[in-house]
């Protein structure tokens, strides 16, 4: 008969196989250890019956995991303590088309492990692995873009020192983001953009990057309830699809309050790392009030002008109403705002386009099919971008404007707009963004 034991860890005792979050990044202090390079805090607790043998090496019913945050590309993680009846994971993020070679150096036998980031540490076989009995290397081709954990493990009963390190091989000009960036937009059903290509050409420059990407297409024009239900569904979709824990959102329009919604009332915190908005209406904007008679100004050109730029979808069940009421001042300061608060979890941040009539004045000039709410923004809320009033669009970190108007955010019509904006570049720059920012 061989006695158990239980592991002490930072002071509380964890029975083995549970999931133990580390302090810190790669290398930091976690629940397994004081520091990287400093000692395991374990112990035993209990005493032996007094029948058994002294000599008799604990046993171990199920490994604990020890989370050790982001692996980055270059640098080596030294002097890392690995517990007794404990594994170590790391999550690195690596685009598809590149390679790498993990390295680990021990003090003894030691496994290395690569999995999808959404599955077991004992799940079936991994996607690489390999053991030696004083380090071990594996050579890994990304089979899709995004994070990846990494598992260290103890070939033996016995706890380790390691060092550990990602280099990369092949394909080091690529770039990604840990999760998949889904696109969320916003109205559709424009006549001359449609919902398949809405964010011009954004997809393949990203792509061709390394990046993740997904443009989900909901309902052209309604509610939030409506829409977010449906971005809800595309985000369990992608997850699925990119074997992922979580999703990055890029919103425009009224895109970012469907994601908000989704966040917030649906309970998709846990699933979204990051949500950046592009011309927003946070706050609402005042066409939709005027257009309804929730406020004093041309409703009949108001309402007249909404229909006529958001067109009409085709094989949707749309309701152009119930887009406006749930876009005016009223409804989102009201209401919605109130009932979607900010997920501590979520990083929020915001960015918003400016337009005028003179490319002199602001650097870009609005596109006649927003001229009108162009003016009537103008008379009632000041700057706009021919739809949104940029005192609309804050909302987390907010950046400031860019010289377009509400088309060539997205890079609308075909990918004309200012030439003070590329909107290429622009979703590139959000996109390295969301990788300096661990998302």
């Amino acid at each position: 008969m061989r006695r158990k034991t239980t592991i002490l860890l930072l002071g509380g005792a964890v029975a083995c196989g549970a999931d133990v979050p580390a302090a810190g990044g790669a290398g930091g202090t976690s629940a397994a250890s004081e520091t990287a390079s400093g000692a395991a805090a374990s112990d035993t607790t209990g005493a032996p019956a007094a029948d058994l043998p002294p000599d008799l090496p604990p046993v171990c019913d199920q490994v604990a995991t020890v989370d050790r945050g982001v692996l980055d590309v270059g640098p080596t993680v030294s002097g890392v303590a690995l517990a007794w009846c404990s594994r170590d994971r790391y999550f690195a993020a690596l685009p598809a088309g590149s390679k790498h070679a993990l390295h680990v150096e021990a003090d003894g036998p030691i496994r290395l492990v690569v999995r999808y980031p959404d599955e077991a540490a004992d799940a079936g076989a991994p996607l690489a692995a390999g053991e030696g009995p004083e380090g071990a290397q594996v050579l890994f081709d990304a089979p899709r873009s995004g994070e990846f954990a990494v598992f260290v493990e103890t070939a033996d009963d016995t706890a380790r020192v390691y060092d550990l390190t990602v280099t990369c091989t092949a394909g080091c000009d690529l770039e990604t983001t840990r999760f998949p960036i889904v696109f969320v937009h916003g109205w559709t059903g424009f006549q001359q953009i449609g919902p398949v290509d809405y964010f011009y050409d954004v997809g393949p420059t990203l792509s061709e990057r390394g990046y993740p990407v997904a443009f989900p297409v909901l309902d052209p024009y309604n509610g939030h309830a409506v829409r977010g239900a449906q971005l809800a569904d595309a985000i369990d979709e992608v997850l699925a699809a990119h074997r992922a824990r979580k999703v990055d959102l890029v919103a425009h329009s009224q895109g970012g309050l469907d994601a908000r919604y989704a966040i917030s009332t649906l309970g998709y915190g846990d699933r979204v790392a990051a949500l950046y908005t592009v011309a927003t209406p946070h706050r609402g904007t005042p066409l939709a009030d005027i257009a309804l008679g929730l406020e004093d100004g041309p409703a009949g050109l108001a309402l007249a002008f909404l229909l006529e730029t958001i067109g009409a979808g085709g094989g949707f069940d749309s309701d152009a109403m119930a887009s406006f009421g749930s876009l005016s001042e009223a409804f989102v300061q009201g209401t919605f705002n109130p009932e979607n608060p900010d997920d501590p979890r979520v990083d929020y941040q915001s960015w918003m386009g400016r337009t005028c009539l003179s490319l002199a004045v602001c650097g870009d000039v609005v596109d006649a099919p927003i001229a009108t709410g162009y003016e009537i923004l103008s008379s009632v809320a000041g700057d706009n971008d021919g739809v949104v009033p940029v005192s609309s669009a804050p909302w987390g970190t907010y950046h400031g404007t860019v010289p377009a108007d509400h088309f060539d955010e997205v890079g609308q019509v075909a990918g004309a707009t200012s030439p003070m904006f590329d909107h290429r570049a622009f979703y590139l720059d959000r996109a390295r963004d969301l990788r300096a920012a661990g998302h």
